[in-house]
């Protein structure tokens, strides 16, 4: 019987540390005011998350089947994921500006947008789904939240997915 996924192929724990380096970039670049930098960092953050979330709806099988997506709902805040999702291809796709700095009640930082503000999605999912997953779960909330969360959800599958190894090569 040939293997599911023939080919050499980066293991998952690798795609979840580029994603935690790519976040922690951002945090150090949003907390200094660089916000170049911290763009490049989100840009990069938010491809990372996509790419794992994709590996996860493939090869996740908790309980014995592909679940594809629905793997979301098995954990905890993963329902964010939909968001990233649109939230990244609006940026990627459509240079949308998002986000945006700004300063609530004498504290300031970068905040997720509300919807009405970003580029009208051009894909029936990002429209029906993913749009209103990120009114809910994104608008208005702060970028670092929001990382952290993602990176919270990618570290728990991470426990089911990956035998704890020391770093080896790739």
């Amino acid at each position: 019987m040939a293997p599911a996924y023939p080919g050499d192929r980066v293991q998952f724990d690798l795609l979840v540390r580029g994603y935690h380096q790519a976040k922690e970039r951002y945090y150090v670049a949003a907390s200094a005011n660089r916000s170049e930098e911290a763009y490049f960092a989100l840009f990069e953050a938010l491809n990372w998350a996509v790419a794992v979330d994709d590996v996860i709806a493939e090869i996740w099988r908790p309980a014995g089947a592909r679940e594809g997506y629905s793997w979301r709902t098995r954990v905890p805040s993963a329902d964010v994921l939909p968001a990233v999702r649109t939230v990244r291809n609006l940026i990627h796709h459509h240079w949308a500006r998002a986000p945006r700095f700004v300063v609530v009640e004498g504290r300031s930082g970068w905040s997720w947008p509300e919807p009405a503000t970003l580029p009208p999605p051009t894909t029936a999912w990002d429209n029906d789904h993913g749009m209103p997953a990120y009114a809910r779960a994104m608008a208005g909330v702060s970028v670092a939240d929001t990382l952290h969360q993602v990176g919270a959800v990618f570290d728990w599958v991470e426990r089911f997915l990956v035998r704890r190894l020391a770093p080896g090569p790739l």
